[in-house]
């Protein structure tokens, strides 16, 4: 049995815990996981085999999510949305940043999920 080690901060001690990088994967490093297990099979078991799947998928998530904020502020300078639209028009704002949103997933999948 393993001994659990512990970390005194003030009066209370924390257990030092060790995340696993599997249970890290986002949205994104799921979807690519997903992608690639069902549609290029030998890729997947090759990568996992080397144990480069999880770098893969760790990079595929941070560059992901880096191109979603990127994307997010390029289309709201484009279409001139303002956080004084969202006081003025609440419902317009929403509908506008949910359109958004969609592009810009369905751009993320194209361009780096489904790959």
């Amino acid at each position: 049995m393993k001994e659990i080690k512990y970390t005194k901060i003030g009066d209370y001690e924390f257990p030092n815990l060790i995340i696993d990088k599997k249970e890290t994967l986002g949205r994104y490093g799921i979807m690519r996981q997903k992608y690639l297990r069902e549609n290029t099979y030998p890729k997947y078991k090759v990568m996992k085999f080397n144990n480069t799947l999880y770098d893969h998928l760790h990079r595929v998530e941070e560059e992901a999510n880096d191109l979603y904020d990127q994307l997010l502020n390029d289309y709201k300078k484009q279409r001139n949305i303002t956080e004084s639209l969202k006081e003025k028009n609440q419902l317009l704002w929403i509908g506008e940043m949910n359109n958004i949103k969609n592009c810009i997933e369905e751009i993320i999948i194209n361009e780096m999920i489904h790959v």
